[in-house]
């Protein structure tokens, strides 16, 4: 068998790694009705605590009028407020509502609960190496790859 570059390894596994966790059952709160795309959104705008509309664009690799069509659904639901700081609202403000931060926790204990259902036959040993394994890749993210900026 021919050696497999890194990434190509990686290509591959994590696509069974995500299937193995999403065949593990509702990982969302009951009554959540965010798309995935929504809930990226979410994610990436509490990392950075504030981000222009231009800034959570780019983030989210998203065209302007896509990012903004986004940003005023997650405004209209809740999710997001919008602050100006001049008379330009291409410098508005995108920040994370209490309502937000709320699901967010929410969708945390979801994870949570969800992990203890897998982790469940796991012995000891084997439980404590899958969770090494996860803290090793985030601090090799954090090592060599560029880490969420909180914006000033």
């Amino acid at each position: 068998m021919k050696r497999m570059n890194s990434s190509a390894k990686i290509a591959e596994l994590a696509p069974q790694i995500m299937g193995a966790f999403h065949d593990l059952g509702e990982q969302h709160p009951k009554g959540e009705r965010l798309s995935m795309r929504q809930y990226q959104a979410l994610i990436v705008l509490n990392a950075d605590d504030r981000l222009t509309l231009k800034q959570f664009c780019e983030k989210l690799s998203l065209a302007p009028s896509t990012g903004t069509e986004l940003a005023n659904r997650m405004i209209d639901l809740g999710y997001f407020y919008k602050e100006s700081e001049s008379e330009d609202r291409r410098h508005a403000l995108l920040t994370v509502t209490p309502k937000g931060k709320a699901l967010l926790k929410q969708r945390q204990l979801a994870l949570t609960k969800m992990f203890d259902v897998f982790l469940e036959p796991f012995e000891q040993n084997d439980r404590q190496t899958f969770v090494h394994a996860f803290e090793r890749i985030w601090e090799l993210i954090e090592k060599y790859h560029i880490q969420p900026k909180k914006n000033q």
